[in-house]
């Protein structure tokens, strides 16, 4: 018994233009290095508003590592950047006095409706932070992406001077 070689999809949809065993025509695409502000902000609103709340609670139950004590281990640092005694003293104590489950406890019942309400709410600055973001890596990008890649030497060269370039971008959002 042989079949036609050509059947009728028994369920045409919007590719029943195409002939039959082609694949399906995909969307067009655009080949963006870096996408524009308004779609780089539409895109951190979005997914913030439909899994912000789910993967920051994610985050709460499985840090990846105890927060206390790497609060703790980490005072050094914060103590290079703060100068008053009294209120560095303060948040030892009070780090110590705390632990993991309260910890945990706190972050679920109070930071994760507030985190995406304060991100939604706070877009406008996420807009111009982008914005001024996304011309600069342009500019960056475009002195990267013109460095040879042919030899180890050249990737590595080409790896610092991302490295370096991304650093001088910092604080000057």
């Amino acid at each position: 018994m042989e079949g036609n070689p050509n059947p009728t999809p028994s369920n045409p949809g919007p590719d029943d233009n195409r002939a039959w065993g082609e694949a399906p025509r995909p969307n067009p695409a655009t080949v963006e290095r870096i996408i524009d502000p308004a779609t780089w902000v539409n895109k951190q609103i979005t997914t913030m508003e439909q899994v912000g709340k789910d993967h920051y609670l994610t985050g709460i139950k499985h840090p990846r590592k105890n927060p206390i004590t790497a609060g703790i281990a980490a005072q050094p640092k914060y103590e290079a950047k703060m100068k008053d005694p009294a209120v560095l003293k303060r948040r030892a104590d009070n780090l110590a006095k705390t632990n993991i489950d309260e910890w945990v406890g706190m972050a679920e019942t109070r930071g994760a409706d507030n985190l995406v309400s304060g991100v939604v709410q706070r877009r406008y600055k996420i807009e111009r932070k982008v914005s001024k973001l996304q011309a600069m890596l342009k500019d960056h990008l475009s002195k990267i992406d013109t460095m040879p890649d042919v030899s180890d030497s050249d990737r590595e060269a080409k790896m610092i001077a991302n490295k370096r370039g991304l650093q001088a971008m910092k604080g000057k959002i």
